[in-house]
């Protein structure tokens, strides 16, 4: 009976022992710890510094010692924050669950000046109509806008809509199927992704294929895949493709530096296409996807782990996609007036 017991305690204390084992050391919590922790996985994990012209070991030489002993959470968040946002990079921010780097106006990536309440009671017969739970909104301009039919789709961003499935597609991105059958008829379109702030590859590439005449390679995609700062995989290259029902009619699409992520390979995307002009002003230049890391104080962060070029070879990164200079147009806060629309709708 004593053999069996002390059999039962071995058992009990060898599990214990071997989470030790495997778990490891508590993780340090402390201001230097957590600093730590997010600067070593960017200096590992991180793929545009060089893209960024950022000097990483320079970073934490300017912001480590900034750290006191009697700093406060929200103090020491503000100095991390300050930290990431010194790669100028959308897809990386801070959150804690006082708030996140955004709303602490670090690192903010808001858009230009862009109203819809404009387009509605200014440029659309009958202030168009929404579809896909409202991220399109569509149309045709007024009579007294042009002198032509000219169509209009407004597309908010291209993320999911939390539905459970197989799918890859979301539902509300299959719906420009129809906006693009009800417009067969203008003589052509503006294509509006102004302020669009990304989203889902899949449905970003169905969408995009509802434009396009020809298949096109339009981007080459390569992930950091070691600590080191030129450990990254072999490019893989992107294509787009014509679906079966498509709007092929000259295109002007709109962009602004509101145009972001998944917005820009769409943008990208179109630009192969001989029937798009490309209107407004530069995108925001943000082409990576971003993982997200928790951190054990119950912050997390984001970083980029992707490095893209375009077919040419150029750098994306932070540069982003310029129209032409005959087609640079810059909005101006106003109650009445898109003077990016009303240039895109002259040039038809």
């Amino acid at each position: 009976m004593k053999k069996m017991s002390i059999l039962a305690i071995l058992c009990a204390i060898v599990p214990l022992a071997a989470c030790h084992v495997f778990l490891g050391p508590e993780p340090d919590i402390s201001h230097w710890g957590i600093f730590d922790r997010i600067w070593t996985d960017f200096n590992e994990t991180y793929a545009l510094f060089d893209a960024r012209d950022v000097d990483w070991d320079e970073v934490r030489k300017t912001y480590y010692p900034q750290i006191t002993p009697g700093m406060g959470n929200f103090e020491f968040f503000r100095l991390c924050a300050e930290m990431l946002d010194e790669l100028n990079d959308p897809h990386v921010y801070l959150t804690a669950p006082f708030g996140n780097s955004f709303s602490l106006d670090v690192g903010s990536s808001e858009g230009e000046p862009f109203n819809l309440d404009i387009i509605r009671r200014e440029y659309l017969e009958n202030g168009g109509s929404f579809a896909g739970g409202r991220k399109f909104l569509y149309g045709t301009a007024r009579p007294d806008k042009s002198s032509r039919r000219i169509g209009y789709i407004y597309i908010r961003d291209f993320s999911g809509n939390f539905e459970i499935g197989l799918d890859p597609i979301q539902s509300w991105a299959k719906e420009i199927d129809s906006i693009v059958k009800q417009l067969q008829d203008t003589d052509a379109l503006v294509l509006d992704v102004r302020n669009n702030s990304g989203g889902l590859g899949p449905n970003m590439h169905y969408i995009a294929g509802r434009f396009v005449s020809v298949p096109r390679n339009y981007i080459q995609i390569s992930t950091k895949n070691g600590p080191g700062r030129s450990d990254f995989s072999s490019p893989v290259t992107f294509f787009v493709r014509p679906a079966a029902r498509r709007y092929t009619k000259p295109i002007a699409l709109l962009t602004n530096g509101g145009t972001i992520s998944a917005a820009e390979w769409f943008t990208m995307a179109l630009l192969t296409q001989s029937h798009v002009i490309h209107a407004g002003t530069e995108t925001r230049g943000a082409f990576s996807a971003r993982i997200v890391r928790p951190l054990a104080n119950g912050w997390s962060y984001t970083l980029s782990i992707q490095r893209a070029t375009g077919m040419d070879g150029r750098n994306l990164e932070g540069s982003g996609l310029m129209p032409y200079a005959e087609h640079i147009i810059e909005n101006e806060p106003s109650f009445d007036t898109d003077r990016q629309l009303e240039y895109a709708l002259s040039l038809f």
